[in-house]
């Protein structure tokens, strides 16, 4: 990245805005707020050159940014996340609208079933996921310890393998 502040700027904001705007919306569950959420980061963010090039980590900075604001965003709110998917409107790639109808479809289950978690689990998957971060990393950005973090995450693991068995033996 560049030494100019704005540049690295625009430079964190290509190459890190789909993972935070991922991030977001599986913790908001409304791709509208995760947006709002995505763009507060970033205007903070730039508000605060100085801190541009102290952050050590810059992914992780701004998942944590992300994380905040979006926790300040469900407080406001005062509900849990949505449970329409995201990952619904991306279009797949395949072999046409058949595949591309098969992977919106598979893409909401895992959604919607992420939706289902408890909070922390959910949060810690997210972060893990979308945010890409570390465990260590997720401890540091929770404050929850290291074993902690893991525990969540195989336990969410395990209830989402349980949903999504559940339901594709519904199907």
């Amino acid at each position: 990245m560049s030494t100019d502040p704005m540049q690295t700027l625009e430079d964190a904001y290509l190459l890190l805005k789909d993972d935070l705007l991922s991030t977001a919306y599986h913790l908001l569950g409304d791709h509208a707020a995760a947006e709002d959420v995505l763009q507060d980061v970033f205007v903070r963010f730039a508000g605060d050159g100085a801190r541009i090039g102290e952050a050590r980590d810059l992914r992780r900075y701004l998942v944590a940014a992300c994380r905040n604001r979006a926790r300040d965003h469900l407080r406001r709110r005062r509900r849990g996340p949505a449970s329409a998917p995201y990952l619904d409107d991306l279009p797949a790639a395949g072999e046409g609208p058949p595949a591309a109808a098969a992977a919106r479809d598979e893409a909401g289950r895992v959604s919607r079933a992420l939706g289902r978690l408890p909070a922390e689990q959910r949060e810690v998957v997210v972060l893990r996921v979308y945010g890409r971060l570390r465990f260590r990393e997720i401890a540091e950005v929770t404050g929850a310890g290291i074993d902690t973090v893991q525990s969540r995450y195989r336990y969410a693991l395990e209830k989402l393998r349980a949903t999504l068995s559940r339901e594709g033996a519904r199907r």
